[in-house]
């Protein structure tokens, strides 16, 4: 067996929790609804997969995408509502066993992080603090709210850190007051926003920038939203219709990049600019840049962002 077939058989076996995959796609098939799943044959295929891996085989390409395709349809997105992260389903819940420790350590962070909006309310991306009056997010975030000039001015854009779903947005949009700094290769965009009691009573992002490894559990932590043209039908089941909230998104790193991680988190558009978190720590590890639902996500690591990073923070 290669280093690449082991990986699959090592995120296969933590995933799936030795549940046999046909189980899996029934449990999956129970929540998102029978018209909303992918057809059977690729639970064939997965399963096929799987036990040639175990048995030190190799699958076939078409078997082993059947394989990552089940792998990622396990990969949820519950809601933060009222500063609580939701608990996982019993589907899942065995593959992230350090999910419930970190419902409690990331919480005096969750309203740090919030939607992006160009005003007066068209969603943007994601963006989280890491000082007072500090928010990071994507330079492609920047470059839609500002129509590629790189440039912003008051109330040009806000950002709402308390947007949840089912709850009155009460709390008045925080002002971007302008640009910091960007880095277009490493897609960063440091943002200021007003000081100002919305900002000093959050709790800044701390950054890990040690090396990370493949297999380490992560959390995209932003507020995705829907695109019918590019999403898959069962997308909007499993998010049961509400985008552009805030929900956190469990996956693993699945591998590893010059200043880059990429993830299995369930992403989709609005996710830029979500920090993503280590599941045993709640510190920032990358910086979510692009992906695509069921499909590979790229994040800069944070060692390359805790490098941008420096110089525009004060001591």
């Amino acid at each position: 067996m290669d280093e690449k077939d082991k990986l699959y058989l090592e995120r296969a076996t933590r995933a799936f929790q030795n549940k046999p995959v046909g189980k899996i796609f029934d449990e999956i098939k129970a929540i998102v609804g029978p018209t909303n799943m992918p057809p059977i044959e690729q639970s064939k295929l997965a399963a096929v997969a799987l036990e040639k891996l175990q048995n030190g085989e190799k699958p076939t390409p078409k078997q082993v995408a059947a394989l990552e395709f089940v792998i990622r349809l396990m990969r949820p997105v519950p809601l933060s509502r009222e500063g609580e992260l939701a608990p996982l389903g019993p589907t899942v819940a065995p593959a992230f066993p350090d999910w419930t420790k970190f419902q409690k350590s990331v919480k005096p962070f969750l309203y740090s992080v919030g939607r992006i909006d160009l005003v007066p309310k068209e969603s943007v991306g994601t963006g989280f603090l890491v000082s007072d009056g500090v928010l990071v997010t994507n330079k492609h975030v920047l470059d839609i709210l500002s129509n590629g000039t790189g440039e912003l001015e008051e109330w040009q854009a806000v950002v709402r850190f308390k947007y949840e779903a089912g709850l009155p947005d009460e709390e008045e949009p925080v002002n971007i007051t302008g640009v910091i700094a960007a880095h277009e290769e490493l897609d960063i965009a440091l943002l200021q926003v007003g000081k100002q009691k919305f900002t000093k009573a959050r709790k800044p992002f701390a950054l890990d920038t040690k090396p990370i490894a493949a297999g380490h559990p992560v959390v995209a932590l932003g507020y995705p939203m829907d695109d019918p043209v590019r999403n898959p039908l069962f997308i909007r089941a499993l998010f049961g219709n509400v985008f552009g909230v805030k929900r956190a998104a469990p996956g693993e790193v699945s591998s590893l990049g010059e200043q880059s991680i990429y993830h299995d988190c369930s992403t989709l558009g609005g996710n830029s600019g979500s920090p993503i978190l280590s599941m045993k720590t709640a510190r920032v590890v990358g910086l979510h840049r692009e992906g695509s639902f069921l499909f590979r996500n790229a994040a800069t690591d944070a060692a390359s962002l805790g490098k941008f990073l420096k110089p525009h923070l004060k001591n």
